[in-house]
């Protein structure tokens, strides 16, 4: 049997139990905004999990965790493209990492792809029977239990967290001096953290830049601050969000029709968040993200050319930048084409080619 519903009427702890009490086998899809995660059963055992968000990929994870460089990633996905190969096998062909390396990540990946489902507030999930073709995912074999144990203990941790960051939009700076930080015993990730603390970076930022997750940089940043290393320096405000998905929906639909995409594409993930069980608007914002990135493909930035700085890169804060289009301008080296960039960035496709395409008209970035 099928069974759908929303985290904020079933908790899901309660609903990997279900399913392992069950020993069902089959895949629990979860939706909230712009984000779907699966995760695959057999027999009431986790085989495997799916993401569609890009910082989940393998690649940007080894990324993350510092086993593969970003250029080593470039090298071995401009292979897969020629071959077809899973990304894994290459980077082992390559020499870049090795075989315990790739299991290890496999694992890891989908252990945090769970971990971070523990900590929606809401999100619409929908198990169903079967669902997966086995020849098709890489089978890992995980313990329901340590996994519910674990993520149960991150939900905790993360209320604490957010106590003192409310949000990814804190910015934070140094407290100790350098000499203090040469006492201490860093890790290799949080020398990185402090590295870029020390450029007044948010933490949505410092994520960005690390091809990282919320909890892990958030949990890293946590502990300095609790050790008094770091301190808040400002907690920027989000911006006020609509609360009518009825409204926004109609607006949605009304921007389609009148070929304005992109800002349908932002009423549309309004709605989501506001009602994740809404199949229609998920199909929509698909249908307009393909025109969108076959459009500026076509258009404005072609795959094949490379991008170009036609202003000095120190001149770049006068343009006001977010730190996503930041981060796009920071993979621009003359050498990577448009394909390259948005293979290696941790960013999805229709953000990258909107960046550039917005880079190029303020004549900030040439194409050759």
């Amino acid at each position: 049997m099928s069974v759908s519903g929303n985290l904020k009427t079933m908790d899901l702890a309660e609903l990997l139990q279900w399913v392992a009490l069950g020993r069902k086998t089959g895949s629990l899809a979860f939706v909230r905004n712009k984000t779907k995660n699966y995760i695959y059963f057999q027999n009431g055992q986790i085989i495997s999990s799916r993401s569609n968000e890009p910082m989940r990929q393998l690649g940007h994870f080894l990324v993350f965790q510092g086993k593969i460089t970003e250029t080593q990633l470039k090298r071995a996905l401009e292979i897969q493209q020629q071959t077809r190969v899973v990304l894994g096998k290459i980077l082992i062909q390559e020499g870049f990492i090795t075989q315990e390396d790739v299991a290890k990540a496999l694992i890891r990946r989908t252990e945090e792809v769970i971990y971070d489902l523990f900590l929606w507030q809401d999100g619409y999930f929908h198990f169903t029977v079967n669902g997966y073709n086995l020849a098709e995912l890489i089978v890992i074999n995980l313990d329901i239990n340590a996994i519910i144990f674990e993520g149960v203990r991150r939900k905790d941790e993360w209320a604490r967290i957010r106590e003192v960051f409310p949000s990814n939009e804190v910015v934070l700076s140094m407290r100790s001096t350098e000499a203090d930080l040469r006492s201490l015993n860093l890790t290799p990730l949080q020398k990185k953290l402090l590295f870029f603390v020390s450029r007044g970076k948010t933490i949505s930022e410092i994520i960005l830049e690390l091809h990282g997750s919320d909890f892990p940089v958030n949990y890293e940043l946590f502990q300095l601050y609790s050790s008094s290393v770091i301190e808040i320096a400002e907690i920027r405000t989000p911006p006020p969000v609509q609360d009518d998905p009825a409204k926004l929906f109609d607006k949605g639909v009304a921007l389609m029709g009148k070929m304005q995409f992109s800002e349908a594409i932002a009423a549309f993930q309004e709605v989501l968040r506001l009602d994740p069980q809404n199949a229609w608007v998920d199909e929509k914002i698909e249908e307009a993200e393909k025109a969108i990135c076959g459009h500026l493909y076509q258009a404005s930035v072609p795959g094949h050319k490379i991008p170009h700085f036609l202003v000095p890169e120190a001149s770049l804060t006068r343009y006001n930048l977010t730190y996503q289009e930041g981060f796009v301008a920071s993979r621009i080296n003359g050498a990577w084409d448009v394909k390259s960039i948005v293979m290696l960035s941790p960013l999805r496709e229709i953000e990258i080619l909107q960046t550039l395409d917005k880079l190029v008209r303020m004549r900030i970035v040439g194409l050759k």
